[in-house]
């Protein structure tokens, strides 16, 4: 079959992979002028590669692990505090970690037992914490990581579904050696020119026979079947031909996107805390381990999450406000060379950093993909509930499985999908 594929992020690269290697014409059209979409790696002025999106591999993340097994991108680790960073100078046991993790996710499942609905991550937190639940390190890094108003955030998704908190914890946050964004690099290098960078869609359409997708230079592509991978923000604005199926809409419609942003820093003198969270917002600075697997390599990352932190931080007006913060939490930092700063909402091609579940979250909504919409099949983190470099890829395998599912049912209708 020939199948296009919108989007030549890591969810549409996946697709686009495993489409071609079971033999279908595949196509992946992708709107910048690279490939990788939210994962993007480059190199400070002296030399250390950056990551100005997606970051962390975890030890249980397998479906990115099997692909990067697959091409030969290795993944070595940050050997970083993720889960126990420094905060007001004390780093958290295990034991309190898996305490405190038990008791808000405990509190949580009995409230909702009790008849409590649509509970944020604030309430969830404040209910089994108590009054200085915001001074507790375990809340301030889940509160960071959600990159939104925990106000408004799903503490049933978050804490009781997300696979991120499911199997206990492992502190070993893995990345690839060459930077996140070479898996990507490496998935389009062989696919060749079936990738076409500076492809941006404006409509997709479907029919009984096939797929309609239609560039915003007026140009027109007909294909069998088509993956649908590109941030919530900018699927919202894609002109569908069609109606998505009720229950992947209702998904969509209890997802929003958060706000979040990276700074790189390149240093010639710093302090030797690996890991350290800002104590009155939710930003935090680290140091991987170098790959020789011994030193540290001379470069902070930092990732603020939400939009308080963002405004905290002035990155609207450039780097220096944050630059102002990370000095006064890390006095010894002596910087050498320009910081790199990333923010996303103001990238044409995302408009946030990844989304989040809202209030009106349920838990049907982590299985309304598994289907195609007739012949589209929609992917990218925010049809999951991983929101990481792995939930990208699992939603790219995910939806060459609805593919196949809809054919192999010998369906192949536009309509199969729609509605129900």
């Amino acid at each position: 079959m020939r199948i296009i594929v919108v989007g030549a992020g890591l969810s549409g690269l996946t697709a686009a992979w495993e489409l071609s290697k079971s033999g279908h014409e595949v196509t992946a059209l992708e709107a910048r002028d690279r490939v990788g979409g939210r994962t993007w790696s480059q190199r400070l002025g002296n030399g250390q590669v950056t990551e100005r999106g997606g970051e962390y591999i975890f030890p249980t993340e397998f479906p990115i692990r099997r692909l990067s097994a697959e091409l030969g991108v290795p993944i070595m680790s940050h050997n970083v505090r993720y889960g126990r960073r420094t905060v007001n100078g004390r780093v958290i046991s295990f034991e309190e970690l898996g305490a405190t993790g038990d008791r808000v996710r405990e509190t949580l499942a009995r409230m909702i037992a009790d008849g409590a609905r649509n509970v944020s991550l604030e309430a969830a937190f404040a209910e089994a914490l108590g009054a200085d639940y915001r001074l507790d390190p375990v809340y301030r890094r889940t509160t960071t990581s959600a990159a939104a108003d925990p106000n408004l955030v799903s503490a049933e998704a978050v804490l009781l579904h997300e696979s991120a908190t499911e199997g206990g914890y492992v502190e070993d946050g893995g990345r690839f050696v060459g930077g996140n964004q070479s898996l990507s690099i490496e998935i389009a290098r062989r696919l060749g020119d079936r990738v076409r960078l500076e492809h941006p869609i404006a409509r997709i359409d479907q029919s009984a026979t096939g797929v309609q997708v239609e560039l915003r230079d007026g140009t027109r592509l007909d294909a069998d079947a088509a993956v649908l991978s590109v941030p919530l923000p900018v699927l919202r604005d894609l002109e569908l031909g069609f109606e998505l199926p009720e229950a992947q809409q209702r998904a969509l419609d209890h997802r929003f996107m958060g706000v979040a942003a990276k700074l790189g820093v390149p240093f010639s003198r710093v302090d030797d805390d690996i890991a350290l969270q800002n104590p009155d917002h939710t930003w935090w600075s680290w140091r991987s381990l170098s790959v020789d697997g011994e030193h540290r390599i001379p470069a902070l990352s930092c990732f603020a999450g939400g939009p308080a932190a963002l405004g905290a931080l002035g990155v609207t007006d450039g780097p220096e406000g944050w630059v102002r913060a990370l000095r006064e939490m890390r006095p010894e930092l002596a910087i050498d060379g320009d910081p790199l700063l990333t923010t996303w909402a103001d990238d044409p091609w995302a408009r946030g950093s990844y989304s989040a579940p809202s209030l009106d979250w349920h838990a049907d909504d982590a299985t309304a993909f598994e289907r195609s919409a007739g012949r589209v099949a929609i992917a990218g983190e925010h049809t999951g509930l991983a929101q990481s470099l792995s939930g990208a890829v699992a939603s790219g395998y995910r939806a060459v499985a609805a593919l196949e599912r809809e054919f192999a049912a010998g369906s192949g209708s536009a309509g199969s999908g729609a509605g129900a």
